[in-house]
């Protein structure tokens, strides 16, 4: 039985013998410096990219108890995901029907709630959103309690991630596996949603969203910026890329990628004998590491600011403390080794730079025509 993974090997085994990829026949091209820092252009993305498709918040694994609750803001829309009592999953504008004072303060941290209170003046929602009560209810004679409840916003879950729209007026009904495509298939395969959450981080880092996706597209400085810490454990800027609707799939060579020669396809493993990426439109990168994976999603809060979260999946909870020991160690080297002391940094001093005016053009080599695949699905979801 062929894997979703063999073709993409066989590609990459012919990449380690040359240049056999069409990446290396595309011409070079540049970028125009202003797309990173334009108020206007930020505008656009986000009121038409970030407002109108789904975008992946979390794990349903942060929220597998009934009565959690976790409020978000994301790109300046205030989010609550709810584990009704009922199990159900819920996701709602965490603003007060009354007033719109926010229900629930303190963001990015999972709680657990009997129900929802505004602090301003103590209305009060069932965790399915519903208007339970008020004080002084004789002030509100003509209220229509069954009108008010909270603001609803479109969640689906699929292998486990939780998907919402941030316009509470889009269609209620998620069509994830239609927005994934062909990269639905290998989300199943790879066991998304049986993985548990180890570690999540959130951070404001004064770079444009788009040059942070820029960093985990192209492979031309793996072997340089990450020398001290994952860089030799990769062959040097080998990879095969496909544009899969408007999602983009990587297999990244490995040290031990050549081992598969010698193999029988059903044993090769994207994860063991490659790093396998998926780039999902238009804000999360999926990275599979060896034994674990990282979900990194991408906030934009400003032209030259975006909120970085990074979540860190394993297969199962640690069963003891080796077992979290190790977990722990290769958080530190992902997430502050890698993430946020090399690819954020130089992703920070890039921002600075552009406003110096010193390149009139961003050049994209060979090695580099992943970014030339976003940025034109960028361009054509804007017109």
């Amino acid at each position: 039985m062929t894997t979703p993974w063999q073709p993409l090997f066989e590609r990459l085994i012919g990449e380690l013998d040359g240049h056999s990829s069409p990446d290396w026949q595309m011409p070079n091209t540049t970028l125009d410096p202003s797309i990173y820092r334009d108020p206007e252009r930020f505008a656009a993305e986000r009121d038409r990219l970030f407002r109108r498709l789904p975008l992946c918040v979390g794990h349903v694994d942060q929220l597998a108890q009934p009565g959690s609750v976790l409020a978000l803001d994301l790109c300046g829309v205030p989010v609550l995901l709810v584990r009704g009592r009922d199990g159900q999953l819920r996701c709602f504008l965490n603003v007060c029907r009354h007033r719109g004072a926010r229900l629930v303060a303190d963001e990015g941290t999972v709680c657990r709630k009997q129900s929802l209170v505004c602090p301003y003046h103590a209305w009060t929602y069932r965790l399915d959103g519903s208007l339970a009560g008020l004080p002084r209810a004789e002030a509100f004679p003509d209220l229509e309690r069954h009108t008010l409840g909270l603001r609803s916003l479109p969640c689906a879950v699929r292998h486990g991630l939780i998907w919402i729209v941030l316009d509470p007026t889009a269609d209620a009904v998620l069509d994830i596996a239609g927005h994934l495509g062909a990269l639905d298939r290998e989300l199943e395969a790879i066991g998304l949603g049986n993985h548990r959450v180890y570690r999540q981080r959130a951070q404001r880092r004064a770079a444009n969203w788009k040059l942070i996706i820029d960093a985990f597209l192209e492979v031309y400085h793996l072997r340089r910026l990450h020398a001290g810490t994952i860089g030799p454990f990769f062959v040097d800027a080998v990879a095969v890329n496909d544009s899969v609707g408007c999602h983009v799939r990587s297999l990244i060579a490995r040290e031990t990628t050549p081992e598969i020669k010698g193999l029988p396809p059903q044993q090769w493993n994207p994860q063991a004998h490659a790093t396998l990426v998926h780039f999902i439109f238009p804000n999360s990168v999926l990275i599979y590491h060896p034994d674990y994976i990282s979900h990194l999603g991408l906030f934009p809060v400003a032209p030259d600011e975006t909120l970085f979260v990074h979540t860190m999946l394993i297969p199962e909870a640690p069963a003891d403390e080796k077992a979290a020991a190790h977990w722990q160690r290769s958080f530190d080297l992902i997430d502050a080794g890698v993430f946020d002391k090399e690819d954020l940094v130089v992703c920070e001093a890039i921002q600075r730079g552009l406003a110096s005016g010193a390149n009139d053009a961003m050049i994209v080599g060979q090695l580099e025509q992943n970014l030339q695949r976003f940025h034109s699905t960028v361009d054509a979801a804007l017109r």
